[in-house]
């Protein structure tokens, strides 16, 4: 299980300093680098060393990529367990060398939501009652978020999901956040599931994508959801890891689940680190996990592995509501950080760590995370010495922001997916009225080509939605109904990307198919 170094970064460093109109980058420059890997059982882990960035890329403002990975935890925490080999062994080596810790997440197997809502906005749902969602009762106005500090700076911000456009009232958050683009489930392959969720790796792909298309710094918020409840057996098509240990065997079925799911959220924080290490594009990675995984009523396999006793544990706040954290970045040859902090106080850091000019809330929060790293539940006040007058203010500015006092209040908009999609192409190009044209086991079939299309992509003949079958990204295929090419006149075809309320998010430009009398 544990991580066996092979070789080791062997480098001479020189540092150069270059300010940048008040804020200093900070470039680690390595002379003389060889490769760094672990093992983890038949898995090389790859240190890649981070390619040497340029005066003049140093001088461009970094890139903030920030992923929420769902339900992402360190189970070999727990100490009467034991995982044939390490499920998270990158995010293990890379955390020996980057800011990292935890976080101390305000939920526990849900609501990822208020989590996002901390991290974003810098609000704390500690103020919020509990059993409050954050998105659906407390955000009702245009509020400050990474997303408009970051845009009023340069950025183009972007929000990637791999779920419903409408979950949690997402679509109209991310708008009154100030993101300029969302990509939700509805652009995404339908090849690209791994068990019943949408993969990681999908949605690095996306992050990287996103990346490549602007000139200018990027932000971007993207959560997963691969590794969403449940964790029975039979989740993935191929469980990797084996876990033992003094527990019923339904637990380790459970836990080999789990462990397969952050194998491959630890995957996609590689795929990430290694391409933006040799992009040439200054960025930061904050990447960590919402909250632990739901491993079934009272805590089950938590106290069969007695990792805690039950609720009543004297640990039981700070072994249920910690997870892992990490800041990677490719520029900045600052000492690490072993964070221990909450959610809320974590994009106050980061735009600390990137020279990034904060507004005058987010820069109060970096300061009172000096003082006051967590913020538990107000029955923990006294354990964690805590006064409540001590967050008094906190809680006053962040009534006025959830008002919209602090804030510009005029209108944001914000894009859905890739924009309305293309349709350049179609077959055949014109149809002949009551007659088979192209036949898929004896149907009538049109293809039309254009895209980028995705699970929400549909065709529309006349108006009327088709049922669709996906090809690519670039293809579509549906089978007309003999009605509507049984008369002389034409086909009006339209694609419309629609979500399951049936809400239309984009739409192609229309093109019309001639329907030819018969010779």
């Amino acid at each position: 299980m544990s991580l066996k170094l092979i070789s080791k970064i062997n480098a001479r460093t020189r540092i150069t300093v270059f300010r940048l109109g008040g804020l200093f980058a900070v470039a680690l420059l390595l002379l003389s680098v060889t490769s760094s890997f672990y093992e983890s059982g038949n898995r090389k882990i790859v240190l890649t060393p981070v390619s040497q960035l340029s005066g003049e890329q140093l001088q461009k403002k970094p890139n903030i990529i920030v992923v929420l990975s769902e339900a992402f935890w360190d189970p070999t925490v727990m100490e009467n367990v034991k995982f044939s080999r390490d499920p998270i062994p990158f995010f293990h080596a890379l955390a020996g060398q980057y800011s990292s810790g935890w976080l101390f997440s305000p939920q526990f197997g849900g609501v990822t939501a208020n989590v996002e809502f901390e991290v974003l906005t810098g609000n704390s749902v500690r103020f919020l009652s509990t059993d409050t969602v954050a998105y659906e009762q407390h955000v009702k106005t245009n509020i400050d978020s990474l997303a408009s500090i970051l845009s009023g700076q340069g950025y183009t911000a972007k929000a990637i999901s791999p779920f419903h456009n409408w979950f949690a009232n997402s679509r109209e958050t991310y708008q009154r956040f100030g993101f300029s683009r969302f990509i939700s489930m509805e652009f995404f392959n339908p090849n690209e599931y791994e068990g019943p969720y949408l993969a990681d790796r999908a949605v690095a792909k996306r992050i990287i994508e996103e990346t490549q298309k602007t000139d200018g710094p990027d932000f971007i918020y993207a959560n997963t959801m691969e590794n969403h409840y449940h964790f029975w057996p039979g989740k993935f098509k191929h469980n990797t890891i084996d876990v033992k240990g003094d527990l019923p065997r339904v637990d380790a079925g459970l836990l080999e689940t789990y462990a397969q799911g952050i194998s491959d959220a630890d995957r996609m924080l590689e795929q990430l680190v290694s391409h933006y290490s040799q992009s040439g594009e200054p960025t930061v990675i904050v990447f960590f996990g919402d909250h632990l995984p739901f491993l079934e009523d009272d805590y089950m396999v938590y106290v069969d592995a007695k990792y805690i006793s039950g609720e009543s544990d004297p640990d039981f706040l700070t072994k249920i509501h910690r997870t892992p954290v990490i800041v990677w970045n490719n520029f900045a040859g600052k000492p690490r950080d072993d964070l221990n902090i909450s959610p809320s106080f974590l994009s106050p850091y980061v735009l600390h760590l990137a020279g990034l000019q904060g507004t005058d809330y987010t820069n109060y929060l970096y300061d009172l995370s000096r003082k006051i790293p967590v913020i538990p539940p107000k029955e923990y006040y006294e354990k964690f010495h805590i006064q409540e007058a001590d967050l008094q203010e906190y809680e006053q500015r962040q009534q006025a922001m959830l008002a919209g006092e602090l804030t510009d209040q005029s209108p944001r908009s914000i894009a859905m997916g890739y924009g309305d999609p293309a349709l350049n192409d179609y077959e055949p190009k014109e149809i002949t009225a009551g007659d088979s044209f192209r036949t898929d086991a004896g149907r009538s079939t049109l293809i039309v080509r254009g895209g980028p299309f995705g699970l929400g992509s549909t065709v529309l003949i006349d108006g009327k939605p088709q049922p669709t079958t996906w090809q690519s990204e670039s293809a579509l295929t549906v089978v007309l109904p003999k009605e509507t090419y049984a008369s002389p006149g034409s086909l009006d075809v339209q694609v419309k990307v629609i979500d399951e309320k049936e809400t239309v998010l984009a739409e192609s430009k229309p093109v019309r198919i001639k329907v030819l009398s018969k010779p």
